[in-house]
Order: structure tokens, then C-alpha cells, then sequence
């Protein structure tokens, strides 16, 4: 018998033979059936193994050192997540053996360590390796024996540059118009244009070209698709729903995407920097609504990319995409910044704070040295702007007049190409509304006086800052677009109806400026010039009207070439070209003999001059080729009947000849003979 004590003091008695019976219902019953519920609570080894990461590379020290080894790594893991645990072995010594473990509260808090963290560098002789731990059961469980993969059948990779292979040259452009989103592409030939591409629904919103003309990006709800290669076929697509904003690098290697709301409540990230051929996530960022863009501003080479958060001045590097240096630069009061166009220079500003002036730095970019620095005093506003090619950069500032309510602007030159960087100060008393430097030359243009009257000024740099020419007083219009070879330029008054759309063309190569020609395109919003400073185009887009929205084409002197009218108008823009691989001497000489080429360029104007359009020229040789295919077939035919026919006859039938002469008048002139002398 055994008796068991219960809470009111009886004993109870129970016979063994009821024990045995419980006994074997116990052992019928297993853990699932008894607590299901807090065992679907258990975690998984595989889900918990993927929140543990591997850290290597950490500094090999004692004991007595230890807890401040674990607080300096916590706080740099802890930017990546919520560490839930951590652990670093020690060996017989009491020394850590130079790795740890860190267990975070999901697998994307870990993803986040690994792609922030791995290859940080702790000092000179310390860089981290992060791994997950499942990465280590994956290498474990790889079997000795190899076995040799499948090879692949070839897949012919579009060619991204066959447009470049157009043997007219035409340079092409996308539009976008109508309540579909029709998107087309066309080629500008001399006299109109030709369509490459045609498709409704292409796009949800604007499309947008890559910066060397390889790629053309649409927006989607679900994402970005990219389109290249003759037909326009997809290569690629980004998986990011409602995107707000787009762009690519310079260099076309990767490709940014902003959505104002994040991935999902897990994953708060929503700007995401892709490489370009791959679609694959190099480094995402999670970030507030943006109003602005771009958020990243890129070198001209796509090598490094930089943002300013707070006082600080943050340059990341590619393809890493991590912190040069791992840390943010330290900028007090800084507002802005731009990169140079054609080296790995940064300026920036820094605004006024109490005593301490404003001040204007160009930094070199990785060392982070500065080259030149200018301090300023009494500013209320900065506009930094670079020259092409790099010999120069203006820096507008705005000074508040003391007692004044205006404000007088100044210009502050920097020659960047010449010895200690010299400085120049270049004052205008009017307001300045824009200034634009010329692409290829030391020149530039600016737009001062109030809206509604300004007066546009031409400058040429050489030993001192000298106007080109007399300032062209009451100009009608806030812009100016200068061509892309430089020396050629045009005024226009966007968005503005008071200006009646007036465009004007100039040549600024001489003494003087020179007026090409004036035109007009009313309620003009932008002016675009192609790649090559051929054509320029104005465009009227839907803009909260619906009055004459097209474009029309002109060539660089002011002739309309063709105007094109389209409801709904929304977009325009240029294919751009990669930069020439021809060198500097060798454009001279092409320039130099240029006259050599000329019946060439006439003899193909005057055919496409033709009254004859292209589609019809294309159709008339179709049926022409058509037709001479079915003569040599018949000629074949008949080669054949001709050998069918003499076998058949059984004697041979000689073939009378019947010879005429057929006699015509000529003119007969009697010249004297010459008399001798």
C-alpha cells in the first residue's frame, strides 16, 4: 500500500493495482498532448541560430580589462539592434581568446550587424569579421566529396550600347504623355523625329534615363523596372513598393530608391542603395519623410557618396557603402555642400554662429585635407557653384546690409588649377537671381534685377574677371541654358506668362555677345539642349494647365526644326551619351578638318531633306527587295525549263540570224586646218 498526504490531512488509500493502471496512462501521453500551448512557444534552433552572430579580430586582453573591452563593443553592436546576450570565451589564461558571441532579438537586427559591421576597423591592428553562426553549420556540414557543377548553357547579355551603333547619329529622347502614361522613345532626326519605342502604361508616374544612357528607369507601385538593349526589354526590376523618389550614380553601378513609408513595421528602412546589374540590396537606411532630394549627393566617379546629418558631414564609400574612415566628419553649423564635377573635392559651408564667421572650405576626399578655406562675415545665405571641368568655383553670398533691409551680393572665385589657390572678389550691387558657368570655357553668365526686369551680364575669366561684351539690359527671362560644347547659350522665361515665352539664342564666343535669332513658345517650362549641342528643345509640360502642352525642336542657331502638340504632356528628356573616348588633340583634328567631311553632311542633309519620309523610303526598298527576290526565283525557274526544253527535242534547229544596218545622221563641222606661221 502507499499513501499519499493531501492539504486537508486526510490519507487516502490507494491499491497498487490502481497505481500500475496510472502508470500506463502516464506513458501513453506525451508532452504535445499535455502542454501543446507552451510548447509552440519553444524556440526554434532554427530561428534562434539566426539571430547569433560570430565576431573575430577582437583585441586579446586579461581579465582585468575585460569589462571595458565588452562596453566599447556593446556600444558598437548596439547601433545594429538590441543585444539580448553576449559572450566572450576565455581561455586557461584568463585571456579572451580574440572572438565573441552576440545574440540579437531578431535575424535582421543580425543582417544589420553583419553588413554595418563587418570589416570595421577598431584600430590599426583590429578589423572585425562578422558571421552569422548558422554560417559556420553550413561550412561544418559541407561534404568532402566535390562533385562539379552543371555547366550553364551562355546567355547573350543585352547590349546596353546599341543605340550608340545608329549610323545617322540621332540623338534619342523619352516622353511621357496622355491619361495612359504613353512613353515613347524617339530618335531627333534634321527634320522630324522617328519613333524607336511605343508603349501605354509603361509608366505609373515619369520615367528617367541613367546618366550614360544605358539604362532607362520607369516607377512602378511595386518598384523600379529598368529597360535597355535595342528593344527595350527589362533587365532588371528593384523591388521597393511606392517610391518617391529615384536616382542613379554617375558611374550607373548602383541605383537609390526612397519610399516615404518603410518595408514593414520590422523593417523600418525605406532608402535602399542597389547595384544596378545584380538588383541586390547593398545598404538600406531608415529615414524620416523626406521633402527634399537628393538625399545622398554622389562624386563624379560614383566612388563615394555623402549627406549632412546634423553637424556632421557623413561620406560613405563604395562598394563597402560604410563611413570613410568608419566615422562621420565633424562639421559645426554646416548647411550645405556640393562635390566638384570632374575631381574627388568637396566644398561646403558653414553658417555665422555668434562670434565665429562663416566660413567656406574645399576638402580633398579620402584624406579629408582641406585645399583652401575662406572665412566670411555678414552672410545670410550661401550658393555654391563649379565649373565643368574644375579651374573654378563661384561662391555666391548674400550679405544683409546693417540698417538696410536689402542685401548686396558677392562672388568669391577660386582658381582651383593654380598656385595656392588664389581667391578673387567679384561684387555686383544689383540682386542676383542665377548664375551659369560655361561647360567648356572660363566663362560664365549672370541674371540680376528684380522679377520682370532683369539684365543678363556675360564674364570672362583670364588674369582678372573681365565682362564680355555690354550688359543686355531688360531681358525677359530667369534662366539661362548654356549648350553643352559651351560658346552657345539661350535666355528663356520659364513659368512665368509676363515673359510671352520669349527664347533667345546667343553667341558668346566673340568679343561681344551676338544675337542668333529670337523665337517664342508660350508658357515654356523648360529648356533642354541634346548631348551633343545640336538641338535644343522647349517643352510646355502639364503643369496645372492645359494650354498648347508639347514641345518644339530648335537647332542650336534659333531655327524651329519641328513642334510636336500632345495632351497631357508630362515629361521630356534627353538620352545622354558616355563621355567620348576620343582625346583632346584628337577633336582638334577632326575640327581642323572639318571641310573634308562637308559633301559627305550634304549629301545625307539633302536626303533627309527628301519630301519622302523615312517609314516610306524603308517601305519602298521592302517592296523593291520583295520584288527582286521573286525575279531571281523566276530566273532560276527558267534556267531550269531552258535544260527541260532541250533535252526534249531530238534534232537541233539551227537559228536564223538576220543582220541590219541601221545608218544615223551625225552633224559634220569643217574646221580649218591651222596655217603654218
Amino acid at each position: 500500500m502507499v499513501a499519499l498526504c493531501l492539504d486537508d490531512g486526510e490519507i487516502p488509500n490507494y491499491h497498487e493495482d490502481d497505481l500500475r493502471e496510472a502508470e500506463k496512462l502516464v506513458g501513453e501521453m506525451d508532452d504535445s498532448a499535455l502542454i501543446s500551448d507552451i510548447l509552440d512557444k519553444r524556440p526554434r534552433s532554427s530561428e534562434t541560430i539566426e539571430n547569433v552572430v560570430i565576431v573575430d579580430n577582437i583585441p586579446v586582453t586579461d581579465s582585468s580589462k575585460l569589462v571595458k573591452l565588452t562596453n566599447v563593443l556593446l556600444k558598437i553592436f548596439s547601433k545594429c539592434g538590441k543585444v539580448e546576450t553576449h559572450h566572450i570565451p576565455l581561455d586557461d589564461n584568463n585571456k579572451t581568446k580574440g572572438y565573441m558571441f552576440i545574440v540579437y532579438r531578431n535575424a535582421q537586427e543580425a543582417t544589420n550587424a553583419i553588413s554595418s559591421c563587418n570589416g570595421y576597423k577598431l584600430d590599426k591592428n583590429h578589423c572585425f569579421a562578422v558571421n552569422r553562426l548558422s554560417d559556420f553549420e553550413h561550412c561544418m556540414s559541407i561534404p568532402d566529396k566535390w562533385d562539379e557543377p552543371k555547366p550553364e548553357p551562355y546567355k547573350p547579355q543585352v547590349n546596353l550600347k546599341s543605340w550608340l551603333c545608329d549610323p545617322e547619329c540621332f540623338d534619342q529622347f523619352a516622353i511621357v504623355h496622355g491619361k495612359n502614361r504613353n512613353t515613347a522613345v524617339h530618335a531627333c532626326g534634321p527634320n522630324q523625329s522617328f519613333s524607336v519605342q511605343q508603349r501605354e502604361f509603361w509608366t505609373e508616374s515619369h520615367v528617367k534615363f541613367s546618366p550614360k544612357g544605358s539604362y532607362l528607369a520607369t516607377c512602378h507601385k511595386q518598384g523600379i523596372a529598368l529597360w535597355g538593349g535595342p528593344d527595350f526589354s527589362k533587365v532588371g526590376r528593384f523591388n521597393h513598393p511606392n517610391v518617391t523618389y529615384f536616382q542613379f550614380s554617375p558611374c550607373e553601378r548602383y541605383f537609390v530608391t526612397y519610399s516615404k513609408t518603410s518595408l514593414s513595421p520590422e523593417d523600418p528602412q525605406n532608402l535602399i542603395i542597389w547595384e544596378t546589374r545584380s538588383c541586390l540590396n547593398k545598404r538600406a537606411f531608415s529615414l524620416p519623410v523626406l521633402n527634399y532630394w537628393p538625399y545622398f549627393k554622389w562624386s563624379h566617379d560614383g566612388q563615394y557618396f555623402a549627406t549632412i546629418t546634423g553637424d556632421n558631414l557623413s561620406i560613405y564609400s563604395t562598394p563597402s557603402m560604410k563611413l570613410l574612415d568608419n566615422k562621420k566628419i565633424a562639421v559645426q553649423n554646416i548647411r550645405d555642400f556640393s562635390w566638384c564635377p570632374c575631381e574627388n573635392w568637396i566644398a561646403y559651408w558653414q553658417s555665422e554662429n555668434k562670434n565665429i564667421p562663416a566660413r567656406v572650405t574645399i576638402m580633398a576626399v579620402p584624406n579629408c585635407e582641406p585645399l583652401s578655406a575662406k572665412n566670411l562675415f555678414n552672410v545670410s545665405n550661401i550658393e555654391i557653384f563649379w565649373q565643368n571641368s574644375g579651374n573654378y568655383l563661384a561662391v555666391k553670398v548674400d550679405r544683409t546690409i546693417k540698417n538696410k533691409k536689402e542685401s548686396e551680393n558677392v562672388f568669391e572665385i577660386f582658381r582651383l588649377r593654380e598656385k595656392d589657390i588664389p581667391v578673387e572678389n567679384f561684387e555686383i550691387k544689383s540682386k542676383v537671381m542665377s548664375l551659369s558657368w560655361d561647360p567648356k570655357g572660363p566663362r560664365f553668365a549672370v541674371i540680376q534685377g528684380e522679377q520682370g526686369r532683369t539684365d543678363v551680364s556675360f564674364y570672362k575669366i583670364g588674369e582678372k574677371i573681365l565682362p564680355i561684351g555690354k550688359t543686355l539690359a531688360n531681358k525677359k527671362c530667369n534662366c539661362i541654358k548654356w549648350s553643352p560644347l559651351g560658346q552657345y547659350c539661350v535666355l528663356a522665361g520659364l513659368n512665368n506668362i509676363s515673359f510671352d515665352g520669349v527664347l533667345e539664342f546667343w553667341d558668346i564666343g566673340g568679343d561681344a555677345p551676338t544675337l542668333m535669332n529670337e523665337a517664342s513658345h508660350f508658357m515654356v517650362t523648360n529648356i533642354a539642349w541634346d548631348p551633343t549641342g545640336r538641338y535644343v528643345c522647349s517643352s510646355n509640360t502639364y503643369g496645372g494647365h492645359s494650354v498648347e502642352n508639347g514641345y518644339n525642336m530648335w537647332n542650336f542657331q534659333g531655327s524651329k526644326v519641328f513642334e510636336a502638340s500632345l495632351e497631357g504632356f508630362i515629361q521630356f528628356q534627353w538620352r545622354p551619351r558616355p563621355p567620348s573616348l576620343l582625346r583632346d588633340k584628337d577633336i582638334k583634328d577632326i575640327k581642323k578638318n572639318m571641310k573634308s567631311y562637308t559633301r559627305d553632311f550634304e549629301i545625307k542633309d539633302k536626303l533627309s531633306q527628301s519630301k519622302a519620309s523615312k517609314e516610306l523610303i524603308e517601305k519602298r526598298r521592302a517592296v523593291y527587295d520583295e520584288f527582286m527576290t521573286y525575279r531571281r526565283k523566276k530566273e532560276k525557274d527558267l534556267e531550269v525549263l531552258k535544260l527541260q526544253y532541250s533535252e526534249l527535242r531530238t534534232e537541233v534547229v539551227e537559228e536564223e540570224y538576220v543582220e541590219e544596218t541601221v545608218e544615223f545622221f551625225m552633224k559634220e563641222e569643217v574646221e580649218p586646218a591651222n596655217q603654218p606661221e
